[in-house]
């Protein structure tokens, strides 16, 4: 066995070690770990990892095969995301233990901390001794056996799974219950035990999912949403739409889920306009080749950085909100253009791994989807702290959309009314989230840039958090960004415009002086290259757009994404609808739409005199209304409207 002191090495450098005698095959001991964080993260070789002592954060983290043995103790977040192994901790373990496991096997011989086994998906989790509060938070899958006390709240919010408690069950989680134990399952609990050499002589009682909250309980009519915009008749108040929303209300009993973004009329880059006089912005013949529009991200820390033709990448959108024929089109599309794409929060396909030359994979709360293998093969990763259309809240994926074969990508059950958690189970704070990328890194060998997606909602204090934290690059999404589905109220009422986010992003950085130190990705309702020249104007370093692609690609915007019955065959998981959409085709179509993009970037940036887009800046945009003047700090002139679409109609 070879020895690994961590009283000489860094974990960095020792985790290097683990990986290369992993590869030879040969098994490790860590000697002096000292609770350390990160020990073993990463190892996807059938070895064995022997700790002689304490570890810290994320032991044996997104790892898949190996063996571990901790002789003492653990820290937060045992386990984390392991595909497949064992973990044996001598002593006790703290918070969330066994967080994400897709088919491990975890066995605490004393007491472990709240939260074990939180939105776990297969495995087995034991503790010998007493749990803490909400075990088995959100458990989609997988066992839980607790040879004590229970804790409080035991089962809260579980989907699936079972829970096994020998001691006390202080107190049911909602929408959890007690039932029956058949004897083949004691009998494989007991030789799990004699397996592990745990001496064991009581009775179990079993906790299982009630079945009352799978699913709304008054699913809403499928009707086309009318926008906000639209209103008729002699009153602006009781309209059309307000009538509609009682009338659902009244039948359903809760608040209403639609798709895409807003419809409300809120400040925008469409209240901007250029200083200067666009009028010749067709008179040079080829201008694509006069402006350096190549754009480098997420390498300021050291990892390989992103490659973009132009500042221009493709936003956060799922496999599962949209179809796998969607992804396919989109991965295709931005390969010809030479752009990254983005998996969104459900997972990574084949298909669109396959299209894509450049992918960034997206890790959000519910750890949907997330596994060491996909990580390896992006080319990025990302932490989803909220969206635009949603900020603060979790994803929703109605029923009809989690078929089989979506349900085994991402480690639920199949057919339920998905709702992901608004938070990460292991980032409470700011320090947590340093952890939390460091995991990141030494999971990947520091080779990949780390980025976040922060919904606009506290922008001054989250872009502080995010800069000081170390994230490769930020994605900044407005509220004019779009979803798969969320609550009309939220997506109509709740976040902050895409214009005033970048302009409190950017005058956050300079009050703390840091803003050479990060890259920032402006999204939200960005539309052509228009937007995006403007976003780049006011301090963004690239923009990605999402709802346009969409509809480059065919969507006819009927806001019913949610539904999963999308005629167009792009919202949904359905066969049948799934056959309308061509993906080749709709490939060229995306295609052609991100090169008139380039095109008004280019032409746009020339005129204005430059020769590089970096050279854009805000003495290049006047506010054409005064909420636009107000926020942005620029000069009011309303009377360049017209110059403003003359240069959108070019």
């Amino acid at each position: 066995m070879v020895k690994i002191d961590l009283a000489r090495l860094p974990v960095r450098e020792a985790n290097e070690q683990i990986r290369k005698h992993g590869e030879a095959g040969e098994d490790v001991e860590i000697l002096n770990p000292d609770a350390r964080h990160h020990i073993g993260v990463g190892l996807t070789s059938p070895i064995t990892v022997h700790v002689r002592g304490s570890a810290g954060y994320f032991c044996a983290g997104l790892s898949d095969g190996a063996k571990f043995i901790v002789d003492s103790n653990a820290g937060w977040g045992l386990g984390d995301n392991i595909y497949s192994g064992t973990v044996i901790v001598g002593g006790n373990a703290s918070a969330i233990p066994a967080v994400g496991i897709r088919g491990a096997e975890i066995i605490i011989k004393g007491n472990m901390g709240s939260r074990a086994g939180q939105v776990m998906k297969a495995g087995t989790l034991l503790c010998a001794g007493n749990a803490n509060f909400m075990a088995g938070y959100m458990l989609y899958g997988g066992r839980i056996i607790i040879l004590g006390d229970s804790g409080e709240r035991v089962g809260e919010d579980m989907t699936s799974g079972e829970i096994y408690v020998a001691g006390k069950v202080q107190d049911l989680g909602s929408d959890a219950q007690l039932t029956d134990m058949p004897d083949t399952e004691d009998d494989s609990i007991r030789e799990f035990l004699d397996r592990y050499e745990i001496p064991f002589k009581g009775r179990f009682q079993k906790i299982v999912n009630a079945g009352k909250k799978l699913r709304y309980g008054s699913p809403e009519r499928p009707m086309r949403s009318i926008p906000f915009f639209n209103f008729s008749g002699n009153s602006a108040y009781w309209n059309p739409k307000v009538q509609e929303d009682i009338h659902i209300k009244s039948q359903t009993g809760r608040y209403r889920i639609r798709g895409y973004g807003t419809a409300r009329a809120l400040p925008h880059l469409s209240d901007l306009a250029f200083s200067r006089d666009l009028s010749g912005v067709n008179e040079t013949h080829d201008v694509i080749s006069t402006v350096k529009m190549h754009t480098e991200i997420g390498g300021l820390n050291g990892a390989n950085p992103l490659q973009l033709s132009m500042p221009v990448m493709v936003a956060p959108m799922s496999y599962g909100a949209l179809s796998r024929s969607t992804k396919y089109a989109i991965g295709l599309a931005s390969a010809m253009s030479d752009i990254a794409e983005n998996t969104g929060e459900g997972g990574m396909s084949n298909a669109q791994r396959n299209a894509a030359k450049q992918l960034i994979f997206q890790c959000l709360g519910g750890r949907l989807g997330w596994n060491i293998h996909d990580m390896k093969r992006a080319d990025g990763l990302e932490i989803y702290i909220s969206q635009g259309a949603k900020p603060g809240l979790g994803g929703q994926l109605m029923a009809k959309k989690v078929t089989q074969e979506l349900a085994d990508i991402r480690g639920i059950p199949a057919g339920i009314d998905l709702r992901s958690p608004s938070r990460h189970p292991d980032i409470l704070g700011a320090d947590d989230l340093v952890i939390k990328i460091e995991e990141f890194r030494e999971a990947t060998g520091y080779r990949l840039p780390v980025s976040v997606k922060l919904g606009a909602g506290r922008v001054r204090d989250d872009i502080k958090i995010a800069v000081k934290d170390g994230f490769d690059f930020i994605e900044l999404d407005g509220m004019q960004g779009s979803t798969g589905a969320g609550s009309s109220e939220v997506i109509d009422f709740v976040g902050i415009p895409t214009l005033a986010a970048i302009i409190e992003a950017e005058e956050a950085l300079a009050e703390i002086g840091r803003r050479q130190d990060t890259q920032i990705v402006l999204m939200g309702g960005m539309r052509d290259g228009v937007d995006a020249i403007k976003g780049l104007c006011l301090g963004a370093d690239a923009v990605a757009f999402g709802t346009s692609v969409i509809i480059a690609g065919g969507c006819i915007a009927c806001m019913q994404c949610h539904v999963g019955q999308c005629v167009t065959g792009i919202a949904t998981q359905d066969p049948i609808h799934e056959n309308r959409y061509q993906p080749e085709v709709e490939a060229q179509n995306i295609h052609r739409f991100f090169e008139s993009v380039r095109w008004q970037i280019a032409a746009i940036t020339h005129a204005l005199g430059y020769s590089d887009v970096r050279e854009l800046n805000r003495d290049d945009l006047v506010a054409l209304t005064p909420e636009a003047a107000e926020i942005t700090g620029l000069p009011y002139q309303p009377a360049l409207r017209e110059r403003q679409q003359t240069a959108r109609a070019g």
